[in-house]
């Protein structure tokens, strides 16, 4: 639009100036020089046109005179660019075909060419590293730190360095440093993550979540539970060091994550409990409970009122039950609760569907005590030696207690936050199940003798069974088995063996 209106303005000047000069009919005398001269107005006007044209020709010339150095030099500049990049391109194909010497060559090329370009720079490396100049290659990436647009590639490939050398901490200090100039970047984080990990840096590797969530590097789920178990290592150093407040915080911090997580609501719900709270503390664990049952909390909440009436003791075990009806360990509650009042019949109807499935030491040490206190002792010895062999479970925690290291706590921290367990499914199944017919020979109440016509029948004492220890002498003679050696283990099958016989002449 502009350029539109000067040439209208121009040319309204042109014709503005052709039309004055036209009034001039008649010729023009001057003297200039001592000359005198008589020129016809037209000519004038000619001349003049004719020395503007010329004038805007020179200047044109001029000017490109002028500009032919630049030009020169951008054409020159262009065509070492065109062999700078087709150097770039085949150093990187030599690299790839594993040629370090043309890889060499080709970078030197680029170098020449290109001047101070981050790739070139990349490339010098990666050819010294190729040929196994190390030291070349760590000199290279350290030039490229130099520059912020070569800055985040030095560190990655002085990153990759240090791990291959094995040296900890300057990986870490490059990690750091790349995660900080880059926090989208995913290898930055997952090299922050596993090197905090492998420290135990707790705090930082939580930050360094935080981080990755903000910039959309992990799902905001996962790092929910990445963060609790990273708290509550935090809250179980603490509890160990005494600090039982930064112990509490940090473990209820992580139930508001993952409220289902089993080591947070344990150590949560002991610290609730020995601060004369009981009934706090058996509301965290009915929670956790109710969302991931887990045998640790079984024995947390019946320690919680391990001083009560075995009839209060049993309704408590039922009502941890009713949080998760559904679960395996709701089952094995209500089989306990049974057992504590004496409801032995009601007891191996609970555990009957488990047997048949995958049972492990706690199915046969509770039917262990519930054929005790049905049929005396001798009933129960079967389910003892089965509880002895069969395996035990194979979770984290299941004997009530989390004593996990350091590693174990890394370990934890992957396999929950990506998976939500507390540890890897195992890979094959290692124990089958009951038969109906094994289940039932062995629940099967003893045949009696027919007395005898000329001896009165005596009548047997019944052994009054001790219902409160039944299930410890239980998992006494699961632990006993285990400590035995293979001599023992030879005296309980031969055991076994005898009584299989006497079963059968019964019959």
């Amino acid at each position: 639009m502009i350029r539109i209106l000067i040439f209208l303005l121009s040319a309204f000047f042109v014709l503005g100036a052709i039309e004055f000069l036209a009034r001039f009919g008649g010729p023009i005398s001057g003297e200039a020089f001592g000359q005198k001269f008589d020129v016809h107005s037209g000519w004038i006007v000619a001349g003049i046109f004719l020395l503007l044209v010329i004038a805007i020709y020179l200047t044109h010339l001029l000017k490109n005179v002028r500009a032919m150095p630049a030009k020169l030099k951008a054409r020159d500049r262009e065509a070492r660019r065109t062999r700078g990049v087709a150097a770039l391109t085949r150093g990187f194909e030599a690299l790839a075909a594993g040629d370090a010497s043309g890889a060499a060559q080709h970078a030197r090329t680029a170098r020449i060419n290109l001047e101070d370009v981050a790739l070139t720079r990349l490339l010098t490396a990666q050819a010294a590293q190729v040929s196994g100049d190390e030291t070349a290659a760590r000199a290279s990436f350290s030039t490229m730190l130099e520059a912020p647009e070569t800055e985040f590639l030095g560190l990655k490939g002085l990153y990759l360095q240090a791990i291959t050398a094995g040296d900890r901490i300057a990986a870490r200090g490059y990690a750091e440093r790349a995660f900080r100039l880059r926090p989208n970047a995913r290898w930055a984080f997952d090299s922050v993550f596993e090197l905090g990990l492998e420290r135990g840096a707790w705090r930082e590797t939580r930050e360094a979540v935080a981080q990755a969530r903000r910039n959309n590097l992990i799902a905001g789920d996962k790092a929910d539970r990445a963060a609790a178990v990273l708290l509550t290592a935090d809250a179980y150093a603490a509890s160990l060091s005494g600090d039982v407040k930064s112990a509490t915080e940090e473990a209820r911090a992580a139930l508001k994550l993952a409220p289902g997580f089993t080591p947070a609501a344990l150590l949560a719900s002991r610290i609730i409990a020995e601060n004369k709270k009981p009934g706090k503390a058996a509301r965290v664990i009915e929670a956790a409970f109710a969302i991931a049952p887990h045998p640790a909390l079984i024995k947390a909440y019946d320690l919680l009122f391990g001083d009560e009436e075995t009839a209060k003791r049993s309704e408590m075990l039922r009502r941890l039950a009713e949080k998760n009806s559904a679960s395996r360990e709701a089952t094995l509650l209500n089989a306990r609760a049974n057992n504590l009042v004496g409801e032995w019949t009601a007891t191996i109807a609970v555990l009957e569907p488990l047997l048949a499935q995958m049972p492990t030491a706690a199915e046969f040490s509770l039917m262990a005590a519930a054929m005790a206190g049905q049929q005396g002792a001798e009933a129960g010895r079967p389910w003892l030696e089965r509880a002895a062999h069969a395996p035990r479970d194979p979770r984290p925690g299941a004997d009530g207690e989390f004593h996990f290291t350091r590693d174990g706590w890394s370990k934890l921290v992957r396999e929950y936050m990506e998976h939500e367990r507390l540890a890897p499914l195992p890979l094959e199944e290692i124990s089958l199940g009951m038969s109906v017919d094994e289940i039932r020979l062995l629940t099967a109440p003893p045949v009696e003798e027919a007395p005898s016509e000329e001896t009165p029948p005596e009548i047997p004492e019944t052994p009054t069974p001790d219902i409160e220890n039944a299930e410890a002498s239980a998992d006494g003679a699961v632990i006993a088995a285990e400590e035995a050696g293979s001599d023992d283990h030879i005296h309980n099958d031969e055991e076994a063996e005898r009584a299989a016989a006497a079963a059968r002449n019964v019959s």
